[in-house]
């Protein structure tokens, strides 16, 4: 699906975990492990991290990916945004640089989705497990139809069987696109720091549905349980 693309987005300045993009998971930064994982889905025309950061540029070349570096940005959709004007491209997946577990078959589901409907955004729903219903780390979606109806980082447990976990992955056109970067962050946007607020109601956000939790590290507690799944998966590889 040579049409569709993939840009991941990584900032050095992370205010839960600073310089997440280049913390090494079983010796491998995690930003380069995103980007293989973009390369296995094998549906993308381009892969490219957009960053502000040299060090981070730096690494992702010597590692044999493209990228391009953008200026400040509120958010990884704005920066998307950014690199996908400079480059010219239309159809975009936006991986973010956090998820260097995410299921590569999802990844082409999502390329998919946005082909069929490119007036979309297009994000991936995956079972939420009760037990971090409270956790604001973990972000939820509510779902209704094919179509996300609200987001949020806190529910109550009652309420958990109403909600499914998000997964960080957003695609959509250049006009969806530069519609969302043009919109002045809102106050729900800010006060629970999700960027997808900022489209929510003025844009269909359709779902994919995804059997794989999300496992993405987004404070330094997660990148054990994150390592631990790598030397699995690497273990099965070597068994075969």
């Amino acid at each position: 699906m040579t049409d569709v693309h993939c840009i991941v987005p990584a900032r050095i300045g992370s205010s839960r975990f600073p310089g997440k993009p280049l913390f090494k998971l079983c010796g491998k930064e995690m930003i380069v492990r995103t980007l293989e994982r973009a390369l296995l889905a094998d549906c993308f025309g381009r892969i490219v991290c957009a960053t502000d950061s040299e060090q981070i540029a730096e690494v992702v070349s010597n590692a044999g990916f493209d990228f391009v570096m953008t200026g400040p940005a509120a958010t990884g959709s704005d920066r998307v945004a950014e690199a996908a004007r400079m480059l010219g491209l239309d159809l975009v997946v936006n991986l973010q640089g956090d998820e260097p577990l995410v299921e590569p078959s999802v990844l082409s589901d999502v390329a998919q989705e946005l082909a069929l409907h490119p007036d979309c955004w297009v994000t991936v729903a995956c079972p939420l497990n009760p037990a971090e219903s409270t956790l604001e780390t973990v972000v939820k979606v509510r779902v209704e139809g094919d179509l996300a109806v609200d987001f949020t980082r806190n529910v109550a447990p009652a309420d958990a069987p109403r909600w499914f976990q998000h997964q960080g992955i957003y695609a959509y056109s250049r006009v969806s696109r530069d519609e969302f970067a043009s919109l002045p962050q809102n106050a729900v946007e800010k006060e629970r720091s999700l960027e997808q607020m900022r489209i929510l109601g003025r844009r269909p956000i359709r779902i994919v549905q995804s059997p794989y939790p999300s496992v993405s590290v987004d404070v330094p507690s997660d990148a054990g349980t994150v390592e631990a799944l790598i030397e699995k998966e690497m273990m099965n590889r070597g068994s075969r």
